[in-house]
């Protein structure tokens, strides 16, 4: 059973986050308020009530790149528990945390603002708590329903193309590490199940409360760690001073990756598919390490998935900020810099859930925490809101857009004249098998044949079994074949 000990920080806070163990709460020392409200609202025990967000309220620093989930808001804003004042623990509260609070914080405090529309929507408490939507949130209300959702296991991810790339994760307090992850590129799963409405990002959650939200698009925020496109091209930096292992007293760098071996300091980083956001499953090529709760009721490992982006402003492995004299670049090397970028921070560990923004009209958030340690335990992730759970209908349009693509292109990039017709052919032909419901067939003809002729990109340079002469346009055909081979497994291939 995972371990749920009581700590002391924050013992002011409202209502936390609930972690199951077949629905088994942790909160924090002294919290009574979470009980108040289970045993006045016995019907949100196990829901998505049964959490933070119910009085508790997300936001993001204006320095930084991310939205944080409320978890992470209340951690920021109270210093992480030095700082527990009540007009900074007013500050994490929402509309309905703050009526609550206001009216004694007590059995009888939700009693009195059952009657009160809370957060505006023309719904009163007591109303939404019964329907089990967020009474403090404006855009959750009863009159919703749930946002279309799709549970995917890690053999359906490992059957996808794995993308794996080495990279710096720079971390701000801990440990910095070069190493390498596999797992699925999310712009390519997102492309392939997201619905038109999909335009804003993802919030990415993990089970011990912790949400990260990042937008699609790079121009969005211009030190936002972006879902769709490529990441810049790192530098791989290294000093004897900084190598945990030549130096173990006060080195602050892991070189042990075996993907780090042979490389030379000021050595690119590179890629021939790019650097890109990760939902990662395996690092140095293992399965990543579960992620558990510790004795300090604290995240300890990363798996079995994590979301990984790389750094938006590349740079060196900086010091940790706790490091002695890690401000002093006469003394050490590559001091800490509060402004740098330190990705491995909004690398969230042991995620369980993806939210694709905005919802759908009419639809609100799923009940999140079914979504909880149960997911970690079997290897599972879900996926959901603005997505089509069985995108056929994209597949179709995939297909006939990589034709299009195809048909587009100057004959000239082509191996000789006859290539251009045979390719489109062969992808007319896994049409076919779609529409006779040969799902895997289809995948079959699509990795074994069709891949194989335009995946000189995957390597960098075009091979001898290669239709197609031009690894850019390769490349633009590759991740259109990457996204229909995520959406014929998905489909059941």
């Amino acid at each position: 059973m995972r371990h749920t000990k009581r700590i002391s920080i924050m013992a002011a806070v409202l209502v936390l986050f609930t972690a199951l163990v077949g629905y088994a709460a942790y909160n924090h020392s002294g919290d009574t308020d979470s009980n108040i409200f289970r045993t006045e609202y016995p019907n949100t025990v196990g829901t998505k009530l049964d959490s933070c967000t119910t009085c508790h309220r997300g936001s993001s620093k204006p320095q930084d790149p991310v939205t944080y989930g409320s978890c992470q808001w209340c951690h920021y804003v109270t210093n992480y528990g030095a700082d527990l004042s009540e007009a900074t623990l007013l500050k994490t509260l929402n509309s309905y945390g703050l009526a609550y609070k206001n009216n004694g914080r007590n059995a009888g405090a939700l009693q009195a603002i059952n009657g009160i529309d809370s957060d505006g929507d023309g719904f009163p408490n007591q109303i939404e708590i019964v329907a089990l939507t967020y009474p403090g949130d404006v855009k959750d209300d009863p009159t919703k329903v749930p946002a279309p959702s799709r549970v995917i296991s890690l053999k359906e991810l490992e059957d996808m193309q794995l993308h794996t790339q080495f990279l710096l994760m720079n971390a701000s307090k801990s440990d910095d590490n070069y190493t390498q992850y596999g797992g699925v590129a999310l712009e390519n799963l997102i492309k392939a199940i997201m619905l038109d409405s999909a335009t804003g990002g993802i919030t990415v959650y993990s089970p011990d409360g912790f949400a990260t939200y990042h937008p699609f698009d790079p121009n969005t925020n211009p030190n936002s760690y972006h879902v769709f496109g490529t990441y810049p091209q790192g530098t791989f930096y290294y000093d004897a001073q900084a190598d945990m292992a030549t130096n173990p007293s006060t080195g602050w760098c892991n070189y042990s990756s075996p993907a780090a071996a042979g490389r030379i300091n000021g050595s690119p980083i590179f890629n021939p598919e790019g650097l890109k956001m990760l939902l990662a499953f395996e690092r140095d090529g293992e399965y990543l390490t579960p992620g558990v709760l510790n004795l300090q009721n604290k995240l300890d490992g990363e798996g079995p998935f994590r979301v990984v982006p790389p750094q938006k402003n590349p740079g060196p492995p900086d010091q940790r900020s706790t490091a002695y004299k890690a401000t002093d670049p006469t003394v050490w090397v590559w001091p800490y810099i509060a402004s740098a970028d330190h990705n491995a921070g909004f690398s969230s560990r042991t995620v369980t859930m993806i939210k694709v923004e905005p919802l759908p009209a009419g639809t609100t958030d799923i009940n999140t925490l079914e979504a909880g340690w149960p997911f970690v335990d079997e290897k599972k992730i879900v996926i959901y809101g603005s997505i089509d759970p069985y995108p056929v209908d994209n597949l179709n349009r995939s297909l006939d857009l990589l034709i299009d693509t195809i048909e587009s292109q100057n004959g000239k990039v082509f191996k000789n004249k006859s290539s251009q017709k045979a390719l489109v052919n062969k992808i007319e032909a896994i049409k076919k098998q779609v529409a006779h419901g040969a799902y895997s067939g289809a995948l079959t003809k699509l990795k074994e044949d069709v891949l194989k002729k335009t995946d000189g990109c995957l390597s960098g340079a075009v091979d001898a079994n290669d239709w197609i002469n031009d690894l850019e346009v390769q490349q633009k055909l590759c991740s259109e074949i990457q996204k229909i081979w995520i959406m014929l497994v998905l489909i059941g291939a």
